[in-house]
């Protein structure tokens, strides 16, 4: 099966927390049951830097976008505004059997929604528990959350296959917006053993 994984920022921009990894050991774990995986991201790094090449890209082959939002770095620095992802997906999405979204709220998953449509192409969501984002501190800002949370946010809801729960409360919350039960699948974040193949002595942790 040919997957697409799509989403804002991909390793090693690590410093942005958890999806990060998620969307790298979903990878990693796909490819290893013999799935052709492909990544569409942003070239984020962090808040003031880009990946110069691609990482972790043996196994899995990453496609990295050019974040624009650099260019207003202290307003938008963690929306990842990638233009050039609307023309790749108008001419490569059609190449795979089905799309993983993550989040709700990103311009990833908003873009490539239209072709998505196009050449119905099945999508599962995750919104990695930003169905319910902290509302933007900054008058200034709730335009453009309010522009995701009614466009992308209710229409990619709506025509997603599968959306993925981490848990009962995150299905709630689905639930809680209008999707229907069935449409739900409740997938706990994966582990991966080999990370903890060498742990420290037993006791250790209170000695220090």
């Amino acid at each position: 099966m040919r997957i697409l994984q799509v989403t804002p920022k991909y390793p090693p921009a690590w410093s942005y927390g958890g999806i990060t990894k998620i969307v790298y050991d979903i990878s990693k774990e796909l490819s290893k049951r013999g799935h052709y995986v492909e990544v569409w991201t942003s070239d984020t790094l962090d808040r003031y830097r880009r990946v110069k090449k691609n990482y972790y890209s043996k196994s899995i082959k990453v496609i990295r976008l050019k974040n624009m939002s650099f260019v207003l770095t202290r307003t938008f620095y963690n929306i990842h505004i990638t233009p050039d992802i609307i023309s790749f997906a108008r001419n490569n999405l059609h190449h795979f059997d089905i799309v993983h979204l993550h989040g709700i709220r990103t311009f990833q998953s908003f873009a490539v929604f239209p072709f998505l449509k196009k050449y119905h192409t099945p999508y599962v969501l995750q919104a990695h528990g930003l169905l319910y984002e902290v509302k933007p501190k900054e008058p200034s800002h709730w335009t453009l959350y309010n522009f995701y949370n009614v466009l992308s946010g209710r229409i990619l809801l709506k025509n997603a296959s599968k959306v993925i729960a981490l848990d009962c409360v995150e299905a709630e919350q689905y639930k809680a917006v209008g999707v229907p039960e069935e449409k739900i699948a409740i997938t706990p974040n994966g582990i991966d053993l080999s990370e903890y193949a060498e742990l420290p002595p037993k006791g250790s942790f209170k000695k220090n």
